[in-house]
């Protein structure tokens, strides 16, 4: 969405591509030290609620509460029904982040020590990541990163391979969703100018990999239920829908919660269309990371897989748990060789924890 893009793109996009992910002691030390401090709370206020927090998480966390929390409050001049409803879901949000830092902080070195790290200059050997038993494969991004959408059609092009003779749909938040009627198999596109007039011929960074999908005989499943959202943005403000207060709404805690029910349902209905099929789902990183409210993997409970692409001014975004990792030299001279360099931190043994850091692996790729 732009609204969330583009505060994304004035707060980081100056940082350096500097450390990545933690190592063994360096992480569990940064850790304790960012607990010290004096017994008060300080407090972060959501409409009529105001939270107490540590100290140094406020001093360590402040504006990753505000910039992943805060800031998708509702005018509630203009969502007067909903706007605290939003907020009771920003609320359990920092309270859950919280639970998730404290979860982190008691598991400092088994998290480290089980994530394993690795530079790619040429193409990454998905095979050996992907799991061969699998219902559901996530893939999730920041949305509008140069050269993103070439590495997700590399994943894409190794599937069949992957998985021989089994049946592979692309879902994706990437195309505009059929709402004709119930959702029918039949809806499914397969044909490359389906795929330009339902975008009505705009090309956006993300289409190339939907063009790929049907080079490689998987069909294609639009998810964004856009005149749902349309008319829900119209029945909450009472008032023709702008673009900014559909943005608005969209990117909320009770928009996405909205967004990814309906895209769970159109899920399921593929599923039960096809029982035996691979459902690989694209979208950004927040519909699908384990850690995230509302997040799909949790709401269609099969056997998940969740990628995370993204690039290193980014990190903290996905996950503000990031600031803590540090990569070994290593790694770091590795990365920073080769402009085509992408670094893959996958988790050595599968582990509940993951879920605290939003992803089975991650796919970090230069800044351009």
């Amino acid at each position: 969405m732009k609204k969330l893009l583009v505060c994304l793109l004035l707060l980081f996009g100056g940082a350096s591509q500097a450390v990545l992910y933690a190592q063994g002691k360096a992480a569990s030390t940064l850790i304790k030290t960012s607990l010290r401090g004096g017994s008060r709370n300080a407090a972060v206020t959501v409409g009529n609620v105001t939270l107490k927090l540590p100290p140094a998480v406020m001093k360590q966390h402040a504006e990753d509460i505000n910039n992943l929390h805060v800031i998708f409050e509702l005018n509630p001049t203009v969502y007067k029904r909903i706007a605290a409803a939003n907020n009771a879901y920003i609320v359990k949000s920092i309270q859950h982040f919280m639970r998730d830092f404290t979860r982190f902080n008691d598991n400092t070195l088994q998290i480290a020590s089980n994530i394993q790290s690795q530079v790619f200059t040429e193409g990454i050997p998905y095979r050996q990541y992907l799991p061969k038993d699998l219902d559901m494969l996530f893939i999730g991004e920041v949305h509008e990163i140069p050269g993103l959408a070439r590495e997700v059609q590399a994943l894409i092009r190794s599937l069949p391979g992957r998985y021989p003779g089994r049946r592979i749909y692309l879902a994706t938040e990437f195309l505009p969703a059929d709402e004709r009627g119930p959702f029918s198999i039949k809806m499914a596109v397969t044909k490359p100018w389906k795929i330009s007039r339902l975008l009505r011929y705009a090309r956006r960074m993300s289409t190339p990999v939907l063009y790929e999908a049907l080079r490689m005989g998987i069909p294609v499943v639009g998810l964004e239920e856009e005149r749902a959202l349309f008319k829900k943005v119209w029945q909450e403000t009472k008032q023709f829908p702008s673009r900014e207060s559909v943005e608005d709404y969209a990117v909320s805690f009770v928009g996405m919660d909205f967004r990814n029910k309906s895209w769970a349902k159109r899920l399921r209905a593929l599923r039960q269309a096809d029982p035996d099929a691979l459902i690989v789902v694209y979208a950004g990183y927040g519909h699908v990371a384990y850690h995230r409210q509302s997040n799909l993997p949790g709401k269609l409970r099969e056997k998940s897989f969740v990628i995370s692409y993204t690039v290193p001014e980014f990190l903290p975004l996905n996950n503000p748990l990031f600031r803590y990792f540090r990569e070994s030299r290593g790694i770091c001279q590795q990365f920073h060789a080769s402009p085509k360099a992408k670094l893959v931190a996958s988790w050595k043994k599968d582990t509940p924890l993951k879920k605290i850091m939003g992803a089975d692996m991650a796919v970090i790729l230069q800044s351009k």
